[in-house]
């Protein structure tokens, strides 16, 4: 991805041309995300002088977000997605646009993610999804929030994958985040051994695969894509994932949890809705 570095004054950036990354030097720039991107357009920002603004302008469809504690991928309804790297350090203004004069609400970080469908903000580690298919206007708001004092929900215990042989994991019945390793190119990390977690809870259990090598996180249905990659599902074998044969072997590894069955979208990919799963690049694993 090429470069395009700009000076140490204020600059007013449309960003629109495809894998490119717009890198602001001193001075506080704004950067205008508009209609103006065209589709599947892939955009990288990074700022990390300056009081800086992204600018969200009015009309504009965020067709999926995906949120770090420092970073975060907008993809807009044309299939363009913008990057944002040092996310934590930006301000965001919604239904803003400096090149018409409108004037919109400004956000922290923080508040952005909570108005985006992440009501409890950046997440700590890991990555969150925020809302589809979300319209930025002038209604965009913050939710109020509530009183709960019982955080269990959002406290995992790391369970680290790591087998040399076919192995059944026990949940215990606490919240449990299962880390599983896999590389880029669809090779499993823990080998060709079937790896089954019996008793997944999928309202407290949490399944991590983890990128080795990776750059960015995924979705489940990004990561099904992969080649050497299958994901399936049924009443039987509950979700189970077929990792790419390693090199020193014929068999392929396989992660299953049991029980665990989901129908999937009519594209046929990995969709998780009623369990928590993310594909997160080892760099930004916490």
């Amino acid at each position: 991805m090429a470069t395009l570095n700009f000076n140490s004054g204020k600059n007013f950036i449309i960003p629109t041309e495809n894998d490119m990354t717009y890198r602001g030097l001193g001075g506080d720039d704004v950067y205008i995300i508009s209609k103006a991107i065209d589709s599947n357009t892939k955009i990288q920002i990074i700022d990390t002088e300056g009081s800086n603004t992204v600018q969200l302008i009015d009309g504009l469809t965020i067709a999926n977000s995906l949120f770090t504690k420092n970073a975060t991928r907008l993809t807009l309804s044309n299939g363009s997605e913008i990057t944002i790297n040092g996310a934590d350090k930006f301000t965001y203004e919604t239904s803003g646009n400096s090149t018409t004069g409108d004037i919109g609400q400004k956000w922290t970080y923080s508040d952005f993610v909570k108005g985006m469908g992440v009501t409890e903000g950046p997440p700590a580690s890991g990555s969150k999804n925020g809302t589809i298919n979300l319209l930025i206007n002038d209604n965009f708001e913050i939710p109020k929030e509530t009183n709960d004092d019982d955080t269990s929900s959002s406290e995992y215990t790391i369970v680290n994958i790591d087998v040399s042989s076919d192995t059944t994991i026990t949940a215990t019945g606490l919240p449990e985040d299962f880390r599983y390793e896999v590389g880029t190119d669809g090779v499993s990390a823990e080998g060709s051994y079937e790896v089954i977690i019996d008793g997944f809870d999928k309202s407290n259990d949490k399944l991590t695969l983890v990128l080795i090598g990776g750059d960015s996180n995924l979705t489940t249905q990004e990561f099904d894509s992969i080649e050497n990659i299958e994901v399936s599902s049924n009443p039987f074998n509950g979700t189970q994932i077929f990792f790419a044969s390693p090199a020193s072997s014929d068999d392929s590894g396989t992660l299953t949890l049991s029980g665990i069955e989901e129908t999937f979208t009519d594209t046929g990919l990995w969709t998780a809705t009623t369990y928590t799963v993310e594909i997160i690049a080892d760099i930004n694993l916490v």
